[in-house]
């Protein structure tokens, strides 16, 4: 038999071969993905099918992009190195996929760069796993090593020459089918199907609501209120989700204030300046203002998200395949508030109107205008419109408010609106670099912040007006801030760093009844929730855990750390260090000002309440 392994075979050959012990590997990828199973809820046939076609497409691709190395590797190796090579690319593939069911049973999320690093550095101190856990683990890892010798052996003794067609045409059918059907079902609102896919690991189930919509397939507006309809008339919980984690203790205050939420996307700290915001800086005089306030997203996802869950954004999926609401808008809700949910920038992308605002029926997903000033100043017509027609209908229940402008992040102003000068006509991001003069860039900017600041000014003008001011609680904020290369490392915008310019925004609040005057210790977009539920809605203090992770905002705390999330990117956040993780695996380590960081050492206790803080809501 040995001869056999020093025959020297054509390369079609030898590709043929790594080919079918990827095949077989996705066989044994597929075994280990039923141990996610305990984690999806099966409710009916057409849940059960998806399922099933989602973990072949899933775990398939899985093997066959751990193996592409292999297949590479047949190519500029000696015959001699194949199969050792093919048993360690094997081996370590299985066992990082056993792994992530583990880690997965813990904490409700998949393995990355990031959680292997704190395995290595922080061992028991973030993972308490068991001696016979660690020993179990390791005979795993010897068994699959001994079944990935007896599969490369096997399959070079007897390489099949036919039918691999089979499995590469399973991959791309079942590939195309599981994401097909899920952009249909997440365009239909069909939680069903996309609940499933967050418990398989690497699964970024495609979506396609807004190609629907264009080519008339579908109606989101019509669908999503029957969704809403149905969804509120279903019987039944909230499947993988323990949100609340303890039912609220609530009593109905005497008085119910109006809310509003005034939210500018990407908004800075340093525009509330009467140069830039003479209107709100003015009306902030009155009020209380967060000098230290910061966003928990650099981006309009994840701080929309914070703001009103008072959660990290890592359990954006989770609430948006349940279309679970915040606490918050469910209190309000049972209290009978009118809800007014207007926004300049689309609801469906982020996709708010499946998790923020799930509940809100009538919800209107994009607002008519061409441009984002148009859009601006038609939510603040429609807010006026509004309250119009609540004084002529003596409506006296109160009323929930959400006005979200977009100007600044599109920088848009009316082709006659006055310029700060010098002033960028033409903005070409592509010409941005470390050696660009920011100043009329950033003047296109705080153009933009002006603008937004007279519709603010329309909004709040007309409360006073109506006598309003007396019974509504105004919050004005932003989902993130705004860079123009202040560190000086060529960043511009947001999304891409978690630096003060990108995370710091401004936060001032009118509450009747509480003084006006400046709060200068810091605060977080988590604290807000919980914050108003027992300030403003009656409920109790000492319950805020079970539904947040924030604090009291007007309350100093003794809170060392924090979470802030982007798109795709994650930083844990102390007074000293960030340490972020990155989509594609790797983690580093830098200081408040960016400066990469190589000896301090991990601060343990504190990482591991972090990590338990994203998975306690599961159950």
């Amino acid at each position: 038999m040995p001869s056999l392994f020093r025959y020297r075979r054509p390369l079609r050959e030898r590709v043929r071969w790594a080919s079918w012990f990827i095949v077989a590997n996705s066989l044994i990828a597929l075994l280990i993905g039923f141990r996610y199973l305990p984690w999806m809820t099966v409710t009916d046939t057409t849940t059960g099918l998806y399922i099933a076609l989602a973990m072949i497409a899933q775990f398939s691709l899985l093997a066959w992009l751990f193996g592409l190395p292999l297949l590479l590797l047949t190519l500029i190796l000696p015959q001699s190195l194949l199969r050792p090579t093919a048993i360690v690319i094997g081996t370590a593939g299985v066992s990082l996929l056993l792994l992530d069911t583990v880690v997965y049973h813990q904490f409700r999320f998949h393995l990355s760069g990031f959680v292997l690093e704190l395995i290595v550095g922080g061992g028991t101190e973030i993972f308490s796993f068991s001696w016979q856990t660690w020993a179990v683990g390791g005979i795993a890892i010897v068994a699959l090593a001994l079944l990935q010798w007896s599969l490369a052996r096997r399959f070079w003794i007897l390489t099949p020459r036919r039918y691999l067609w089979v499995p590469l045409t399973l991959l791309v059918s079942s590939q195309l089918l599981a994401h097909g059907w899920n952009a249909w079902a997440d365009a239909h609102y069909d939680h069903r199907i996309t609940r499933v896919a967050r418990h398989l690991p690497l699964y970024h189930a495609a979506t396609a609501k807004r190609f629907f919509a264009r080519h008339g397939w579908v109606d989101p507006q019509a669908v999503r209120e029957a969704a809403v309809v149905e969804q509120m008339s279903a019987p039944g919980g909230q499947g993988a989700l323990n949100y609340p984690t303890a039912a609220l203790q609530c009593t109905t205050p005497e008085q119910l204030p109006n809310i509003l939420v005034i939210a500018v996307d990407s908004l800075r700290w340093d525009m509330l300046d009467p140069r830039w915001m003479p209107n709100t800086t003015h009306f902030a005089a009155s009020a209380q203002v967060f000098t230290d306030h910061y966003s928990n997203g650099n981006a309009t996802k994840p701080g929309i998200f914070t703001l009103f869950y008072g959660l990290p954004a890592s359990y954006w999926d989770a609430f948006s395949a349940h279309q679970v609401p915040p606490v918050l808008i469910q209190r309000m809700q049972s209290l009978g508030y009118q809800s007014q949910i207007l926004s300049s920038a689309t609801l469906v992308s982020p996709a708010f109107d499946r998790n923020v605002f799930s509940s809100i029926k009538e919800l209107r997903l994009k607002t008519p205008g061409d441009t984002s000033w148009e859009r601006d100043q038609q939510i603040t017509q429609d807010w006026l419109d509004f309250l119009d027609g609540r004084s002529s209908l003596d409506n006296t229940s109160p009323f929930f408010g959400f006005l979200f402008y977009d100007a600044p992040h599109s920088y848009q102003v009316p082709p006659d609106y006055p310029r700060i000068e010098p002033y960028w006509e033409s903005v070409n991001q592509l010409a941005l670099d470390n050696e660009f003069d920011p100043e009329p860039y950033f003047n296109v900017y705080k153009t933009t912040v002006r603008f937004v600041d007279d519709q603010i000014h329309r909004v709040l003008s007309d409360l006073s007006k109506r006598q309003l001011m007396d019974d509504t609680l105004v919050i004005i904020t932003s989902d993130h801030g705004q860079e123009f290369n202040d560190n000086g490392m060529n960043y511009w915008g947001h999304g891409s760093n978690f630096s003060r310019y990108q995370l710091q925004v401004p936060l001032v609040i009118h509450w009747p009844g509480k003084a006006a005057g400046i709060v200068e210790h810091r605060t977080e977009h988590f604290d807000l929730a919980p914050t108003l539920l027992t300030d403003a809605l009656g409920c109790a203090q000492s319950a805020t855990e079970s539904y947040s992770s924030g604090e009291h905002l007007y309350t100093p705390h003794n809170k060392k750390w924090s979470i802030a999330h982007s798109y795709m990117n994650a930083a844990f956040l102390t007074e000293e260090l960030q340490l972020v993780s990155y989509p594609s695996g790797g983690m580093e380590m830098l200081s408040t000002q960016l400066q990469p960081i190589d000896d301090a050492p991990l601060p343990m206790e504190l990482i591991k309440r972090a990590l338990r803080e994203q998975s306690r809501f599961y159950p």
